[in-house]
């Protein structure tokens, strides 16, 4: 009897971390309404991931969601805070600090 399940891409597995190798990370296509297309790992991430990715320490980025001055998902109302990586980069991409 033939599977069922669609074949889908294998992920790499590394044995010596026991995580998914970061090769096998596929990068999502985010498509705005001005035409503008960013490819991020994920639409969230968390605190401490957002702040190895910036400048900002673990707790700069845990007071910036507490205070809503970044934008943030929460996927329950008594769950962790993430950080909505789209929204952020959006408006990041809307304050153009290269014109500045």
């Amino acid at each position: 009897m033939s599977s069922t399940k669609p074949e889908g891409k294998a992920k790499k597995y590394n044995s010596v971390t026991n995580n998914h190798d970061a090769s096998s990370v596929e990068m999502m296509k985010i498509h705005f309404p001005d035409g503008l297309i960013v490819e991020v790992s994920g639409p969230y991430c968390t605190p401490q991931e957002w702040a190895s990715r910036t400048s900002m320490t673990e707790d700069e980025v845990k007071q910036a969601l507490y205070d809503r001055r970044m934008a943030r998902h929460q996927f329950s109302p008594r769950g962790d805070l993430f950080v909505n990586v789209v929204m952020e980069t959006r408006r990041l991409l809307d304050a153009k600090p290269w014109n500045r």
